[in-house]
C-alpha cells in the first residue's frame, strides 16, 4: 500500500470531521490550554493549513465541513458545552469569513447556514447565504435543513477518527466486543495469522479485496492497539502499533474514498491508499 498522508501535529488530535474531500482536525495542547485547527486535502494528501487559532480560547470545537466551509462552535466550559457562538472558516485557507456571537448552529443546506438563538424560550432562526453574506431572520420552526454533527470534543477518545456528517464514500468499521458472536471468528483469524490473542474488542471492516482490523493485546500492564491490513490471500500489508492505552478506543480508523485514515500515538495522522 502507498502511504498518502503522514503528519505529526503539535498536540493531541482530539476530534476530526470529514466532508467534501477534506478532513479538519481539532488539535489540543493540554499543558498550554491551546486549541488549534488544521485541514488536509484527502485527494492530494496535502496539509492545506495547520495550527490556526481563530480565537485565544480553549472552548472551541468542530461542527463540520459543509461545501467549502469549516464551521466551529464556541462554548463556555466543559460543564456547560452548549454552543455560544459560531465561526466559519474557508476550508482552503483557514481564513475566518464569518463570526456570529450568541448564535448556535442548526443546519446547512446548499450554501445557506442556518443558526438560531432563544428569545423568551422561543427560537429565532437566521438563514445566511455564505456565498453572498446575506442573512434573513425568521421565526419559522419548519426549516428543511441537514442536521448538525454531534459534537464530541470533550468526550472523544484520544485516538479516534470521528464519523463524518454525510459523505457517501466514507466507510467506518464495526466495533465488536468480546461477547459478540463475531469476536471468536476474528480472534481465530488473528491467532492463526499472527499468533496473538486479541483482547476485549476489535474494529473490523472488509472493503474491496482488503480486510482491516484494529485489535488489542495486553502487554506490560497496558493495552497495545494495532491496525492490521491484509488482502484476501492473508498477505499482511500493514500491522502498525497505533496506541498504548489503559482503555479501549472506538472508531479507531475510517476509510474515505479508498484511503485508510487513522491517528497514531495521539498526534500523528496517517493515510494509506488501499
Amino acid at each position: 500500500m502507498k502511504q498518502k498522508i503522514n503528519h505529526i501535529f503539535s498536540g493531541k488530535i482530539w476530534n476530526t470531521t470529514l466532508g467534501g474531500g477534506y478532513i479538519a482536525l481539532e488539535i489540543r495542547d493540554e499543558l498550554s490550554r491551546q486549541v488549534s485547527f488544521s485541514a488536509i486535502d484527502l485527494l492530494t494528501g496535502k496539509v492545506l493549513w495547520e495550527n490556526i487559532r481563530p480565537e485565544k480560547s480553549w472552548w472551541l470545537g468542530l461542527v463540520g465541513i459543509f461545501e467549502e466551509y469549516l464551521i466551529l462552535h464556541k462554548y463556555s466550559s466543559q460543564q456547560k458545552p452548549e454552543p455560544e457562538g459560531i465561526l466559519v472558516l474557508d476550508i482552503q485557507t483557514g481564513e475566518v469569513v464569518l463570526r456570529l456571537d450568541s448564535w448556535a448552529f442548526f443546519g446547512f443546506k446548499e450554501t445557506t447556514l442556518v443558526v438560531y438563538q432563544l428569545e423568551n424560550n422561543f427560537p429565532i432562526y437566521k438563514n445566511i447565504d455564505l456565498d453572498n453574506k446575506i442573512d434573513k431572520a425568521t421565526q419559522s420552526q419548519s426549516l428543511s435543513v441537514t442536521k448538525p454533527l454531534s459534537h464530541k470534543a470533550t468526550q472523544s477518545p484520544n485516538h479516534s477518527v470521528a464519523k463524518p456528517l454525510s459523505y457517501s464514500t466514507t466507510q467506518t468499521a464495526i466495533h465488536y466486543l468480546e461477547d459478540s458472536p463475531h469476536f471468536p471468528v476474528i480472534f481465530k483469524f488473528l491467532y492463526r495469522l499472527l499468533g496473538i490473542e486479541a483482547q476485549k474488542a476489535v474494529d473490523y471492516l472488509e472493503i474491496s479485496n482488503k480486510i482491516i482490523i484494529s485489535y488489542y493485546i495486553y502487554r506490560e500492564k497496558s493495552f497495545q492497539n494495532y491496525l492490521l491490513v491484509t488482502n484476501r490471500e492473508r498477505k499482511i500489508l500493514l500491522n502498525d502499533l497505533i496506541a498504548e492505552t489503559e482503555g479501549l478506543g472506538i472508531d479507531t480508523f475510517t476509510v474515505q474514498s479508498d484511503t485508510l485514515l487513522y491517528v497514531k500515538n495521539e498526534t500523528q495522522f496517517i493515510g494509506y491508499e488501499l
